[in-house]
């Protein structure tokens, strides 16, 4: 009896920390359109420092950048930052930079393929975001210095751009897709 009472303690209190890691998280994104579950083992920002912005491709006021807790001090750092420093950074973001209103999805997948001219898309497809009709793409960045792989969601949001993008150099891009596909599948709009 001792033993199952213990055990059931253990579970009680294995699930509220749980949870009080969870409510942190979304406390932490009040001012953000969006939720989502971070990882310990990822170190974010909700006011990305323009160099780890650059590093992703992407400029925005309403976003999270993440990388691995090892890279860390790469969120506040200033200067250029590749790929093969940080090994690997995701970005959740509302595009600031398309600002076309009452477009369709397509329109806007264009306009960041067109934007972001140094990736290679190698595969599209249609999928689901939090409930709204998203376009995944995959493919490789290709610069002299830098061989990274990328992984983008796009999707509109009460036409509203947001672009999710996972990017790693190639030999890290396995080691944290699972991570970046789970906080993906949490990904959640607030209103």
């Amino acid at each position: 009896m001792k033993l199952q009472t213990t055990i059931l303690i253990l579970a009680v209190l294995t699930t509220l920390l749980t949870s009080i890691t969870v409510v942190y998280a979304q406390e932490k994104e009040d001012s953000l359109p969006f939720s989502i579950n971070i990882p310990d083992s990822w170190a974010y920002t909700e006011t990305p420092e323009s160099s780890i912005e650059r590093l992703l491709g992407v400029h925005s006021y309403s976003s999270v950048v993440l990388v691995p807790t090892e890279f860390g001090a790469f969120l506040i750092e200033e200067g250029d930052i590749e790929i093969n420093n940080v090994s690997a950074a995701i970005v959740f973001a509302k595009d600031q930079d398309y600002s076309v209103k009452n477009a369709p999805l397509d329109l806007y997948v264009k306009f960041r393929m067109n934007k972001d001219d140094s990736f290679n898309v190698t595969s599209q497809k249609n999928t689901i975001v939090a409930n709204e009709i998203a376009v995944r793409l995959e493919g490789n960045e290709n610069y002299i210095s830098t061989q990274a792989r990328i992984l983008d969601y796009l999707v509109l949001h009460n036409n509203e751009p947001y672009h999710i993008r996972y990017k790693a150099n190639v030999n890290d891009y396995d080691k944290y897709l699972s991570d970046f596909e789970a906080m993906v599948k949490s990904f959640t709009f607030k209103d």
